[in-house]
C-alpha cells in the first residue's frame, strides 16, 4: 500500500506535471521532417518546461472553424495573413521583446503590414523563372546561351522547338509547357501565373488596386489582355496538360519554375538534368528588350494565433529561434528556399550558378496581394484565362471587360 501511495504522491508533486504544449502547424513532407528532426530537440533543449508538437496543415481551416487554432503556422505570403487577421484570430508582433531588432535584419522586401501592424515574419522566400533544355536549343538551330528576352523571341523559339521530331519513347516535342492540370486550385495557381503577367506592365499592377477596393487588372496599361493574347498563343506550343512536363526532356522552355523544386531535376528522364550543362535559367521574357525581368515574391510566413500570455510568449520565442541566422540558413538549405535575413544573401550558398539568379531575380519581385478577396478575383481570372487560352472560346480583351465586370460585383457585396 505505501508504495502505490509514494508512485501516487509523485504523480501529484510540481515536478511531475505536465509540460506545456505548443503547436507549430507546417507543410507536410520536408517541413515537418525538419521541423521534427532539427527544430523541435533544439527548441525543447532550451525551453525544458515546454513541449513542441508539430503538425501539418492539411485541416487548419476546418479546426478554425470550429474554434481550434496552432500556436504558431507557417503559412503563405499574402493573402492568408490578411484574412486571418481581419477575423481577429493573429496577434500582431509588433508588441513583442527583439521584435524591432529583428525587423531590421530582413530585408525590407519581405516585410509588409497588415491594418498598419505586423501579423507575420518571413521565415523563407521563393520566386519563379524560366527554365530551358539547352539540348532542345542545339537540336532546333538555337544558340543555348542566349535564351529569348522578349515575347517575341519566345514564341518564335517555342515554335522552332515544336518542330523537332518526336523523341524514341514516343514523346511529341513541345516549345514550352503551361500546369493546366491545377487551374481549379484557384489562387494558388494565379500566384503560379502571376509573375508572366507581371512582365506586361513592368510589375505595377496585380489584380486589385493598391486598397484592395477594386479591379486593377481591367485597365488597359494592366496589360492582362496582352497576358491573355500572348498565353493563347504560347498554349499552341504547349501540350494540354502536365502529363508530359519539363522533366519528360521533350519541353523546351518552362516559364513557372520555381527555386524550392529543384530536386525535381534529379528524377529527369534519363537520369538527372543539371543547371549549366544541359538546364539553363532565364528571367521570365518581356515585351521589349530593356525592360525589366519581374517575378513574383513568394514564401513562408510566421504566424502567430492568440492564446495565453503564456503561449504567446512562448510562441515568440520559436518564431525568434528559427529566424536565428545559423539555424535559418540550415533551413534555407535543406526546404531549399532563398533567405529573408540581409545577411545570408551573401552566403557562398547562394552565389553557387543555381543558386544566384534566383538570388538576383529578388530585386525585381511582387510579393501576393495581401488582400482577403483576392483569391475570389482571382478565381475569376483564371475561369476567362481557360475561355481564352485553353478553350479559344473568347478574345482577350471580350474576356478582361468580362472578368472585371464580374469583380467590381464580387467587390461590392
Amino acid at each position: 500500500m505505501y508504495k502505490w501511495l509514494a508512485i501516487a504522491l509523485i504523480a501529484f508533486t510540481p515536478f511531475a506535471q505536465a509540460k506545456e504544449q505548443i503547436e507549430f502547424m507546417v507543410p507536410s513532407g520536408d517541413y515537418m521532417t525538419f521541423v521534427t528532426e532539427v527544430i523541435k530537440p533544439e527548441y525543447e533543449r532550451r525551453y525544458r518546461d515546454v513541449e513542441l508538437i508539430v503538425t501539418n496543415d492539411g485541416n487548419l481551416e476546418t479546426r478554425m472553424a470550429a474554434g481550434d487554432s496552432p500556436n504558431v503556422y507557417a503559412g503563405i505570403f499574402g493573402y492568408q495573413v490578411a484574412r486571418y487577421a481581419k477575423l481577429g484570430r493573429l496577434s500582431y508582433l509588433d508588441q513583442y521583446t527583439g521584435f524591432d531588432e529583428l525587423n531590421q535584419r530582413i530585408d525590407p522586401l519581405f516585410m509588409q503590414e497588415n491594418f498598419g501592424r505586423h501579423y507575420y515574419i518571413p521565415w523563407h522566400a521563393t520566386t519563379q523563372m524560366m527554365i530551358y533544355n539547352k539540348d532542345l536549343f542545339v537540336e532546333a538551330g538555337l544558340d543555348p546561351e542566349k535564351p529569348p528576352v522578349t515575347w517575341r523571341e519566345f514564341l518564335a523559339t517555342a515554335e522552332k522547338i515544336s518542330q523537332l521530331p518526336a523523341r524514341k519513347n514516343g514523346n511529341t516535342v513541345y516549345g514550352t509547357v503551361m500546369w493546366n492540370d491545377v487551374l481549379s486550385t484557384g489562387s494558388w495557381y494565379w500566384n503560379m501565373l502571376a509573375q508572366v503577367y507581371y512582365n506586361f506592365n513592368e510589375g505595377q499592377h496585380q489584380l486589385l488596386n493598391r486598397y484592395g477596393t477594386h479591379p486593377a487588372f481591367d485597365r488597359e496599361e494592366a496589360g492582362m489582355a496582352d497576358f491573355f493574347a500572348i498565353m493563347q498563343q504560347a498554349q499552341k506550343y504547349s501540350p494540354l496538360t502536365m502529363e508530359q512536363n519539363f522533366f519528360s526532356r521533350s519541353i523546351g522552355m518552362w516559364l513557372q519554375y520555381g527555386f524550392g523544386w529543384k530536386a525535381n531535376l534529379q528524377g529527369a528522364a534519363g537520369g538527372p538534368m543539371q543547371i549549366g550543362r544541359d538546364v539553363g535559367i532565364a528571367p521570365i521574357p518581356v515585351p521589349e528588350a530593356g525592360m525589366p525581368h519581374y517575378s513574383n515574391l513568394d514564401g513562408r510566413a510566421l504566424m502567430m494565433f492568440k492564446g495565453t500570455r503564456e503561449e504567446e510568449q512562448h510562441s515568440w520565442l520559436l518564431i525568434q529561434l528559427l529566424m536565428e541566422s545559423d539555424i535559418n540558413l540550415i533551413a534555407c538549405k535543406t526546404l531549399e528556399q532563398l533567405p529573408t535575413l540581409a545577411a545570408l544573401q551573401n552566403d557562398p550558398y547562394f552565389q553557387q550558378p543555381g543558386v544566384k539568379p534566383f538570388v538576383d531575380q529578388l530585386k525585381h519581385t511582387v510579393m501576393n496581394e495581401s488582400f482577403v478577396n483576392v483569391s475570389d478575383v482571382a478565381n475569376i481570372i483564371l475561369k476567362y484565362y481557360s475561355k481564352v487560352v485553353i478553350k479559344g472560346e473568347m478574345e482577350p480583351e471580350s474576356a478582361v471587360h468580362q472578368a472585371g465586370l464580374e469583380a467590381r460585383a464580387l467587390l461590392k457585396q
